[in-house]
């Protein structure tokens, strides 16, 4: 019956995560999976019970990307959460019996924990597992929320810790008043002949409410003045750029660019901005095509497509000036798995060829064959150069690069003035929409606390910018707008 909490953990995780920004349960959706993990010993049972957590929690929210290689690696990294917990709970079992440990150390030590040890574990799974999965860990469920404005303290990572620590907090309270009713139900003069204890725990349950209370008022009022003096710094900026961003839907053809290209005709922009393979592979001289475009409109230009360097296949971002010249460009450093590199040379499980029957499209796929790998670019940021006599920084994470928060941070310390996401989701069947209200979440956070304007350019995704105050405003189509530096 016990492993009924961490299933109820994860169907109220799932609904938390849905794209009508239930937010509120992120302070909630843990309670019952924490309750499991303080009360359970066992150790196949505390295994057992976050197995079942993340493999529900990922079939409800992440659906999309489901390969089992991938999300046995998330799950596998995850599980070093409850052994960690295994081990903290034999340690203060066995302290009980030593005199050099205080006494203050007692088996409700573990809630002392809990918030470092599931931020921990939930963000090393969503960086070190084969997919990154940064979209589903706690905090990025107040991308939405009152609460964005805490991501200025440090991102995503406290978020997660914040979340995490209400939930605790929640779990102890629910906890203590188990405990005094199962003492109330042990009979009343056994009660009054111990009397302190009682009433100490009594206190105690009260206490732990308003502690919740004052914590969740004083993040929405710190969350509220970092969203304002964001808003303030970023507006205070004196120069701009005028851009065009596109996006674009997955049957993009020629037809569509010229229209696309009718309707930039004559706009004043200075930067136009094109999501990843547009063209879907179709186009044999991608590079010709904008190059001809930036003349034409005598704009400067970036766009994301396969490059071939050294003999080397790169997914890449290429920087073109207003007079069709190359003038930069950097190859896709974290890849995806199966689709750009495939680890384990010809062998592959049996459902992949089922896959490739019923879609042709991924019959490319670097899993089919090893000659679609692509290789790993450079960290390295684009400069347009001449730009109002000077030169401007920035970055272009290609698609899911995006998640990986310290990549961003790096950028952001080496002189990136704003970030371009260009991408692609055409891999994406079915919960394109799901998919994209967490993936935009994440953006919000990553502006906030990085201070800087993210533009998101896609296939099967929105146009527009992500200002560093959280604020979003994206299009189906061409986004005319300015970013500030």
């Amino acid at each position: 019956m016990f492993l009924l909490l961490p299933i109820l953990s994860a169907i109220l995780g799932i609904l938390a995560f849905l794209s009508y920004n239930l937010w509120f349960l992120g302070f909630i959706f843990l309670v019952p999976l924490f309750i499991f993990f303080i009360k359970e010993n066992r150790f196949w049972r505390l295994i057992l019970g976050a197995f079942i957590f993340r493999f529900i929690l990922m079939l409800g929210t992440v659906y999309y990307t489901l390969e089992p290689i991938a999300w046995l690696s998330s799950i596998g990294i995850f599980l070093g959460f409850p052994i960690s917990i295994f081990v903290i709970k034999k340690g203060l079992n066995h302290q009980k019996t030593s005199q050099f440990i205080p006494l203050i150390l007692n088996s409700q030590s573990l809630i002392l924990f809990l918030p470092f040890l599931w931020t921990f574990f939930d963000h090393l799974a969503a960086r070190y597992s084969l997919l990154p999965g940064y979209i589903i860990t706690a905090g990025n469920i107040f991308g939405s929320s009152p609460f964005l404005g805490l991501a200025t303290i440090d991102g995503l990572m406290f978020l997660t810790f914040f979340a995490t620590l209400i939930n605790v907090l929640i779990a102890v309270f629910i906890l203590k008043i188990k405990s005094l009713n199962s003492s109330a139900e042990g009979g009343s003069a056994s009660r009054r002949r111990r009397g302190s204890p009682l009433a100490a725990s009594g206190k105690s349950s009260i206490l732990n409410p308003l502690i919740i209370v004052i914590i969740v008022l004083a993040g929405w009022q710190i969350s509220n003045s970092q969203l304002q003096k964001n808003a303030i710094n970023y507006n205070n900026l004196k120069n701009s750029i005028k851009i065009a961003v596109i996006s674009a839907n997955e049957k993009f053809n020629w037809l569509s660019f010229n229209e696309i290209k009718n309707k930039l005709n004559g706009e004043k922009i200075d930067f136009i901005i094109f999501p990843e393979d547009i063209f879907n592979n179709n186009i044999i001289n991608s590079e010709k095509v904008y190059q001809d475009l930036a003349k034409n409109l005598d704009v400067d230009l970036v766009a994301a497509f396969d490059t071939i360097q050294n003999n080397k296949k790169y997914n890449s971002t290429v920087l073109f000036n207003n007079k069709g010249e190359i003038i930069d460009a950097r190859g896709k450093n974290r890849l995806t798995f199966a689709g750009e590199y495939w680890p384990f040379g010809n062998w592959r499980l049996f459902y992949f060829d089922w896959l490739a029957k019923d879609r042709p499209t991924i019959k490319n796929y670097a899993v089919f064959n090893p000659q679609s790998q692509y290789s790993r670019g450079e960290k390295n940021l684009l400069t347009i150069q001449q730009f109002n006599n000077g030169t401007i920084l920035f970055a272009s994470p290609i698609c899911s690069e995006i998640q990986y928060q310290n990549d961003l941070k790096e950028y952001k310390k080496n002189g990136a003035k704003f970030i371009v996401n260009p991408a692609s989701n055409r891999w994406i069947e079915i919960g394109t929409k799901h998919f994209l209200y967490l993936n935009n979440n994440l953006k919000k956070i990553e502006a906030v606390w990085l201070k800087t304007p993210i533009i998101s350019s896609g296939v099967k995704d929105f146009a527009g910018i992500t200002t560093p105050d959280g604020k979003t405003d994206l299009v189906d189509g061409i986004f005319f707008g300015e970013i500030r530096y």
